[in-house]
């Protein structure tokens, strides 16, 4: 357990600094810290579950579904695919697969080691929103890097993850973590503390808005609904809504500013292609797909896009929408065994939500991100990926 608490810290220690750290070394393959720390944690959490039979068998089969229908699409197409498009497509796979091991890891851990867990997380989001801030008033664009196939996003926070759609979506998530340990253990926190998480809240809200991220906004509203409705505590979803539309009122004046516009075409009109893709790459194969992931590969068959782009582009391995994508890459089968796992995983929190903050949390937090990942990928995304599994972990411990 030593080196597999190592591994959970070191990926808690990379974590906040999201994109920064991210290495293109060629073919469409991308390698940040937090990926192969994951595939170390993955490699040894496997090693120790084959050792021990007991905690072998707590494991239940719905884990394991999704990705063997994934990896098993990638196979039946693997026909069509080179080599180097094969390959690349399995460490997808892969990636999907390490993420998943954070949550067979924090299982195994003690209670005063998954404490330990929280106030890192605690940290984390402090630092990224801290990022944000410096990079919001110091930093205003990614001019300087739009031929590595960024975009400009001039006047709105990305912070470390380099995207305000993706870091709205954590804000969100990050504000219900905090929000979620205040309102469950209010009675027993002090006055120091209920004031540290109340600024963090806020603070946090704010940044959610500097994103300019319609996606996180409307994720911020089914989430806190969610939330609020969970803890009867009703009249907060009032203020919630109200400090939405002061912030509406507030920044429309600047609405001829494309990136500030929150009514802005052209991003809706490239989510509205992007769908219009998906639908083209399903009707390839609806019942196992093209395979887990070569979307890029399948768009590029198919002359969705460019294959040798001038400048490269970060969206095309994957849709806006990640319930499309799912069924682009593993058809009906694969949709059918991811939703059916996020199921399982809503059932599980209904059960302990009473009695456990962190079930709270996923709740709200899955809510808010199932209608989130309708406009972006979110449910593929990295640290998102990493954010969920880590709450997950803590919703099977015991409190």
């Amino acid at each position: 357990m030593r080196i597999l608490k190592i591994l959970i810290i070191l990926l808690l220690v990379v974590f906040p600094f999201g994109e920064i750290f991210r290495f293109d070394v060629g073919n469409n393959i991308s390698i940040k810290p937090l990926d192969i720390l994951s595939i170390f944690l993955l490699l040894w959490t496997a090693f120790l579950y084959s050792k021990n039979k007991k905690i072998r068998k707590s494991l239940s089969w719905y884990y394991f579904f999704f990705p063997i229908v994934g990896f098993v699409s990638l196979l039946i197409n693997s026909y069509w695919l080179n080599p180097h498009n094969l390959f690349t497509s399995f460490l997808y796979c892969l990636r999907w697969i390490s993420y998943l091991s954070i949550f067979f890891a924090i299982i195994q851990f003690d209670e005063s080691f998954k404490k330990k867990i929280i106030k890192f997380l605690i940290v984390d989001g402090l630092l990224i929103l801290l990022i944000g801030y410096i990079q919001f008033f110091l930093y205003p664009n990614l001019r300087n890097l739009y031929y590595l196939g960024w975009d400009e996003h001039l006047y709105r926070m990305f912070s470390s993850f380099l995207d305000p759609n993706f870091v709205g979506t954590f804000f969100v998530l990050y504000l219900i973590f905090i929000a979620g340990l205040l309102f469950h253990k209010m009675k027993n926190l002090s006055k120091k503390m209920i004031i540290f998480y109340s600024a963090i809240i806020f603070m946090t809200l704010i940044a959610a808005f500097l994103t300019y991220s319609r996606s996180a906004l409307l994720m911020l509203i089914v989430s806190g609904i969610t939330f609020f409705l969970i803890i009867q505590k009703r009249k907060f979803i009032f203020f919630l809504i109200g400090a939405i539309a002061l912030f509406v009122i507030i920044i429309s004046p600047y609405f001829y500013l494309e990136n500030i516009d929150l009514l802005r075409i052209h991003s809706s009109l490239s989510r509205f292609q992007s769908a219009q893709h998906s639908l083209q790459v399903i009707q390839s194969d609806p019942l196992i797909g093209v395979g887990f992931d070569s979307y890029r590969y399948a768009q590029m068959r198919l002359h969705l896009i460019n294959p040798n782009p001038k400048i490269p582009s970060h969206s095309a391995s994957g849709d806006d929408t990640s319930l499309l994508f799912i069924f682009a890459t593993t058809g009906i089968i694969g949709l059918f065994a991811y939703c059916f796992l996020w199921f399982k995983l809503f059932k599980e929190a209904k059960v302990k939500y009473k009695k456990n903050s962190f079930a709270l949390i996923f709740i709200a937090s899955g809510a808010g991100l199932f209608v989130n990942s309708l406009f972006i990928n979110s449910l593929f995304y990295s640290e998102i990926m990493f954010w969920m599994w880590m709450i997950v972990g803590l919703m099977y411990s015991k409190e």
